[in-house]
């Protein structure tokens, strides 16, 4: 059995690869996947790329034969995974996933096609070509992401449909060197543009109505795809399609802006591009989860959050101009109310946002009366109300930092998730300290300077308050609204320390926050089947 899971590991390797090489913006979307997922996709490309490569970048001088190769490993499997280095990552992928090898069949068909069909007389045949190479693979990693109703199946047909549209507008020049045109030849006729026009590279009025009109059918392919995003089960699932999706289509935008240069190169999104597409539709997805996903009132607590930041905001950023010292007070409360509600899915939940509470509150009691573990200071009469020396704005909001950190990370392991909740906490801090300190007030330290030990000494803290917490189990919207807050606060607190020029404590911080949210919220949504070797281990 070991030898076999080493076998299966470095198959799954071995296709990361291959993706990781030759589909750059598929694998900059699949990031946003369950590692599963991942791997699943990695391993369907990689059965793909090889069926791709057998026509354009053929072994040996006899294509067909790769082709028949394959052919032969789709219908025995089991005996013949083992001969391709992705072999038995796919294998595995296909029976968790329990996709049809019927799609494998078509991706080869459509393969084929290449061999002996260089033109296509109308857009039917094309379509039927568009198909079998690229609506399949979409229907493929539908299998792969999970799907609540069939219809998801059409609209990945046609996502893939506008995909390939894509590919044939942008790479027309390396087509013409293999002697295909996949351009409709009514549709040359139509627009009054010949073969010998495209064989020489023509770029004129014809070429660019043309184009215009392949384009427009295409987004309206896109549009038609697009569409099944909601019928996908998983946040995740939904972002890697959105991201694909746009992605895609924003090189239909960057072709039509460059004048349409693909004879002579492939044009392609920078990394930055692709950031500046990704963004919108992260908040696209994060509003529909939100909205669709979440419980009535979990959607309207969300909208409380959104409310909160306002008076946040106006109370941190005029901290240094204004002594409205009581609206931090009635923020900070606020912040631990709603927090506290989130916490309260469950009995375990309340029990740990009380648990942080508690034990923020007396570690903060104890290091005003003997300066331990965070160093001899004490606080003001700026926050109340206070208990024995202690604001409880200070405490609530705290310990429900650390029960959100808790909450989103529930999925982890437990040294994981302490890690995560550590980095949160001490970022949160360390953003806070300054204008705390400085601009507000809340509490003076005896040395004058924050002494490292108070960092060190809430990380104790905050893992302390995580071995402790009873385990949880919340609804997805439950952790992603939690997700949202710690983003409100901690995103309020960086542009406060930004905007008073405290650019070491802004940096520290956002290290620390990233971090933290990296290692909580990667393991969210991974509610993928496990690996088939896995289950029978």
């Amino acid at each position: 059995m070991r030898e076999s899971m080493t076998g299966l590991a470095l198959s799954y390797k071995v296709s990361r690869d291959i993706t990781r090489y030759y589909a750059r913006t598929f694998y900059f979307a699949s990031q946003i996947l369950s590692p599963r997922q991942r791997r699943a996709s990695y391993a369907l490309y990689a059965f793909c790329r090889a069926a791709d490569s057998a026509v354009d970048e053929p072994l040996s001088a006899e294509p067909a034969r790769e082709i028949a190769s394959l052919r032969r490993l789709v219908e025995n499997p089991s005996e013949g995974a083992h001969r391709y280095p992705w072999g038995e990552a796919w294998w595995d992928t296909v029976q968790v996933y329990q996709i049809p090898l019927s799609l494998f069949h078509a991706l080869l068909n459509g393969v084929e096609m290449d061999l002996h069909q260089g033109r296509y007389q109308t857009f039917s045949e094309l379509y039927l070509y568009s198909y079998r190479v690229a609506s399949v693979v979409g229907i493929m990693m539908t299998y792969v992401l999970g799907f609540s109703d069939e219809r998801a199946l059409f609209h990945a047909e046609q996502l893939g449909v506008a995909m390939q549209l894509t590919n044939i507008l942008r790479d027309l020049g390396e087509d013409r060197q293999r002697g295909r045109l996949y351009l409709p030849l009514e549709e040359l006729l139509q627009f009054g543009y010949t073969e010998e026009d495209w064989a020489r590279g023509v770029r004129d009025e014809r070429f660019y109505r043309l184009m215009a009109f392949q384009v427009t059918r295409a987004r309206t392919y896109y549009k038609e795809g697009m569409a099944g995003v909601s019928l996908l089960r998983t946040p995740e699932a939904r972002l890697c399609v959105r991201l694909m999706g746009r992605l895609y289509e924003a090189i239909l935008d960057k072709l039509e802006k460059e004048g349409y240069p693909s004879f002579s190169r492939r044009v392609y999104l920078t990394f930055p591009e692709k950031i500046s597409r990704a963004l919108p539709e992260l908040r696209r997805e994060l509003f529909y989860s939100l909205r669709e996903e979440t419980p009535p009132w979990g959607y309207r607590a969300s909208i409380g959050v959104a409310v909160l930041s306002f008076p946040a905001a106006f109370s941190l950023l005029t901290g240094y101009f204004s002594d409205w010292y009581w609206m931090d007070s009635l923020f900070l409360s606020l912040w631990g109310v709603a927090a506290l509600l989130l916490l309260g899915f469950s009995w375990r939940g309340l029990l740990v946002g009380m648990l942080g509470v508690g034990v923020g509150g007396l570690s903060e009691a104890v290091g005003i009366r003997t300066g331990f573990p965070f160093g001899e200071y004490f606080y003001t009469a700026v926050l109340q109300p206070q208990w024995a020396g202690v604001p409880l704005p200070i405490a609530l909001a705290w310990g429900t930092l650390v029960g959100l950190g808790l909450l989103i990370g529930s999925r982890w392991g437990r040294y994981r998730r302490m890690a995560g909740v550590v980095a949160l906490a001490v970022g949160i801090d360390v953003a806070l300290e300054p204008f705390a300190t400085e601009a507000r007030g809340y509490w003076v330290w005896m040395d004058g300077e924050v002494p490292w030990m108070n960092y060190i000494g809430w990380a104790f803290v905050a893992g302390l308050v995580g071995v402790m917490s009873p385990s949880l189990s919340p609804p997805p919207g439950v952790r992603r609204l939690a997700f949202l807050l710690i983003g409100v606060l901690g995103g309020l607190l960086l542009l406060v320390d930004v905007t008073a020029g405290l650019w070491v404590e802004a940096g520290i911080s956002c290290v620390l926050l990233v971090g933290g949210f990296f290692l909580l919220s990667a393991g969210m949504g991974n509610f993928s089947p496990p690996l088939l070797s896995e289950r029978q281990s």
